[in-house]
């Protein structure tokens, strides 16, 4: 780039000088939202940080053909549309070891559907404080009790439930929590609150539109891992961040709840099925093991390199890395960031709170090693520039 230093060695510089190289071999790396091998617009996919496409399956040739099938192959759409809803109502409910599931035309749509099917205005509501925006709007259109809790420590949501549950009312006690939180990635106890919730006759709800396809040795998800599948009473979420589509589902243990979820319900579309179907099948197989082992490697891999160089990392080892950044200069710094080619999302207020603006890198297994180690070396670079003085250095892989 014209006017610009070519990057050097910064031993023996200033901290000044050293921030100064690093923003210098920053700017030097390509150009704004070009793709350096074609020179078109937009970044290559090992740059993209922004998309939520977990398992890379949007690309996978069988979700591909899945989404275009084969004219004549199944002539009448409604029944291809029927025959794929319960092919994969079938297999979701199978992979978290409960009895009946439904599918639904976002995963929005899942959570205030079957919130609405299943709440009462007598009953009391106890919501994580990171779950989605329509579990809460569901809860407060049924006008049952709500009553929030941040996301941390199991001990506060024993101490609210005990509470809860000595105090005379007419409906249930309900506890709903996500399983890996979407803006700070932080993984909740399942097992633990799953225990308490059966202990305090509560019906536990858990959102996995994060962790369902992408954590786990088989694909269950933090249910997985934590031994606690078939022991949440309702599972539910989006499909549309690790199975190639817009979707989203319910699965649940008492067939009761089943009229009340359909009822009214929008369908998943006839060619969202057949993908999310596909898509299902690779995830659940041989082929989504290896293709977890590589999101998991990548993940960790990043946070290890980020919080080596003194970045702000929080949350678990998920397909989400956030990246807590000064309020005041958390623009200038996604800006610089993305003039070097990755993109990546930049949650601010009212989002997250107003003095914990973060990006939020979003993995997949497409991601290798050099693109990872890329990222990292580019984000120093920027916190260089804008901290002037130099990180920890890191040892080379």
């Amino acid at each position: 780039m014209p006017g610009l230093a070519p990057a050097r060695s910064s031993a023996g510089l200033t901290d000044a000088d050293d921030a100064a190289v690093g923003l210098a071999r920053l700017l030097t790396r390509g150009l704004p939202g070009r793709d350096p091998s074609t020179g078109k617009a937009g970044c290559r996919p090992g740059q993209n940080f922004a998309a939520q496409d977990y398992l890379g399956l949007l690309r996978h040739p069988a979700v591909q053909a899945a989404a275009c099938p084969a004219p004549g192959r199944l002539p009448d759409p409604d029944a291809r549309a029927a025959a794929s809803r319960r092919a994969l109502e079938t297999r979701l409910a199978a992979v978290l070891n409960l009895p009946h599931a439904a599918t639904f035309a976002s995963g929005a749509e899942a959570i205030r559907q079957t919130c609405t099917a299943i709440l009462s205005p007598d009953d009391v509501v106890l919501l994580d404080s990171a779950a989605p925006a329509a579990m809460s709007e569901a809860v407060l259109a049924r006008r049952a009790g709500l009553h929030r809790f941040p996301s941390g420590p199991v001990g506060a949501v024993e101490r609210r439930l005990a509470r809860l549950a000595r105090q005379r009312r007419r409906g249930r006690l309900v506890l709903a929590v996500p399983a890996v939180s979407e803006h700070g990635s932080r993984i909740a106890d399942l097992a633990e609150l799953a225990m308490l919730a059966r202990l305090h006759q509560a019906l536990l709800i858990v959102d996995v539109s994060q962790d369902l396809g992408a954590i786990g040795p088989d694909g269950g998800g933090v249910m997985e891992v934590q031994g606690c599948l078939g022991r949440v009473d309702i599972v539910l979420g989006s499909l549309a961040n690790c199975f190639g589509a817009e979707g989203g589902f319910a699965a649940f243990r008492d067939p009761g709840f089943g009229p009340g979820i359909r009822r009214d319900a929008r369908p998943l579309s006839a060619g969202n099925a057949g993908t999310i179907l596909a898509a299902a099948e690779v995830a659940f197989g041989v082929e989504g093991r290896r293709l977890r082992r590589n999101l998991q490697g990548v993940s960790l891999r990043l946070r290890n390199h980020l919080m080596a160089d003194g970045a702000r990392v929080i949350g678990g080892a998920a397909p989400l890395v956030p990246v807590l950044l000064p309020a005041k200069t958390a623009l200038p710094r996604t800006a610089l960031l993305e003039s070097a080619g990755p993109r990546v999302t930049l949650l601010q207020a009212p989002v997250v709170s107003f003095h914990a603006p973060r990006w939020r890198i979003g993995l997949n297994a497409g991601h290798g090693p050099a693109d990872i180690d890329d990222l990292a070396d580019l984000i120093r670079d920027v916190n260089r520039a804008f901290d002037r003085s130099p990180g920890r250095r890191r040892a080379a892989v």
